[in-house]
């Protein structure tokens, strides 16, 4: 049987389904088999939820991370073996605490992580040539191999996570994500403590301006915050 026309064009990108479902009336994700949720089923969430970026965000992350570490098989630490794995084949691995820190890795997990990739004859600790009493995390023969083969299951999972976008919707959502993730790796390094402050005093401030407003009075006034900029409502 010939294509249809539309089976010829490929994949309908993201961004053109959303606004011609909007312009239906209806979502943009109906109950239609190329929805990409199983069997074609809709999955019968009330508008809210499908709509929540905590709940949105939250599926994402969990199916990501549990196919994933599926993929990265037997490796010690899972996904962090194989970030500290990555980090010493491509020779970035200079010492331990550097590279806990970058992965938000506490020290001494990450002791017993690479005690573990060590016995898996995975990396060996060798001395920094400039620092004897630095050790550096280099990749073994075989652990340059298991990388290789974990890298190869990861890029499957990612073609598996990003099916129902056409390519160039996958290059933007990616494009879209690094630069949110970057903006809370510059609030905080640590990946999440400054985020939560953040958001608490957000939080506090909208309370305090309904309250205020409730009350007739105004929400703000142009005072420096405990940060150095923008108005901070009264307290």
């Amino acid at each position: 049987m010939a294509p249809s026309s539309a089976d010829a064009r490929g994949p309908e990108p993201a961004a053109e389904r959303l606004e011609a479902g909007l312009a239906a009336g209806g979502s943009a994700c109906a109950p239609r088999d190329d929805c990409g949720s199983a069997g074609g089923a809709d999955l019968d969430l009330p508008v809210s939820v499908r709509h929540d970026l905590r709940w949105i965000v939250g599926q994402i992350h969990h199916g990501y991370l549990a196919a994933s570490v599926a993929a990265v098989g037997g490796l010690p630490g899972g996904m962090k073996g194989f970030y500290v794995l990555e980090s010493a084949v491509e020779g970035v691995a200079h010492n331990q605490i550097e590279v806990a820190r970058r992965f938000n890795i506490d020290r001494t997990v990450m002791v017993r992580l690479i005690d573990e990739m060590e016995r898996a004859g995975l990396v060996e600790r060798r001395p920094v040539p400039t620092d004897r009493r630095a050790r550096m995390i280099v990749a073994t023969e075989l652990g340059i191999g298991e990388y290789h083969r974990a890298r190869g299951a990861l890029r499957a999972v990612d073609d598996h996570v990003l099916a129902p976008l056409a390519p160039a919707d996958r290059d933007a959502f990616v494009a879209f994500a690094r630069l949110v993730s970057e903006h809370l790796v510059a609030m905080d390094p640590t990946k999440g403590a400054a985020a939560c402050v953040t958001a608490e005093a957000t939080m506090r401030a909208e309370v305090t301006m309904r309250a205020e407003v409730a009350n007739g009075g105004g929400a703000c006034e142009p005072t420096p915050d405990a940060t150095g900029g923008g108005p901070q409502a009264r307290g």
